[in-house]
């Protein structure tokens, strides 16, 4: 039987939530999505089927590299982010992989539901059925390059683009730039 996940353990910026109805709605993703994962320990989920750095690893860097980010804005702009609001998308941005996911031999594929649904779908379902905050929500449906839609709200955008420095970081540039004409 897997053991159950000590969140607050791995995820110890989850403390740094001052809101404690969104603190507890958190760690019952986590819990819950990890309970129906077919993976056995958290250190084998991947940041993707592709990408076989750690996903824990992947959503430590993702959430300091947006804290720093929030940190230079209220520094040098006296932008005022929301530190729940960015601590909670943060963490929960990537954990739908938990069933979006399983183990195929060394590496990782897809299950039913990960190729069902756009990444993030279930991780904003869980967090709309679990009560969070609707800026919450559509951070995580929208932190992907995949998603339908950009990030409207500072701390998604933030998210958005800490996200994918660290992707760059642990597998390569995957950006370019398109010349659009118009007539």
């Amino acid at each position: 039987m897997k053991q159950p996940l000590d969140v607050v353990g791995l995820f110890p910026e989850i403390s740094a939530i001052v809101d404690e109805q969104l603190r507890d709605g958190v760690v019952a993703i986590w819990e819950e999505l990890w309970a129906e994962s077919p993976f056995e320990s958290i250190d084998d989920v991947p940041t993707s089927p592709e990408i076989p750095a750690s996903h824990v690893r992947h959503c430590h860097a993702v959430l300091a590299l947006a804290l720093a980010a929030a940190d230079v804005f209220e520094r040098f702009h006296g932008v005022t982010v929301n530190r729940d609001v960015l601590i909670a998308a943060g963490l929960l941005q990537d954990v739908s992989k938990l069933v979006e996911y399983e183990p195929n031999g060394a590496s990782a594929g897809y299950t039913d539901a990960g190729r069902r649904y756009p990444h993030g779908f279930l991780g904003a379902h869980a967090a709309l059925t679990h009560g969070l905050p609707p800026e919450v929500c559509e951070i995580i449906l929208t932190h992907s390059p995949t998603a339908a839609r950009f990030p409207t709200s500072l701390e998604g955008k933030i998210l958005y683009y800490a996200d994918q420095l660290d992707v760059i970081a642990i597998f390569g540039d995957r950006w370019y730039k398109m010349l659009l004409v118009t007539k």
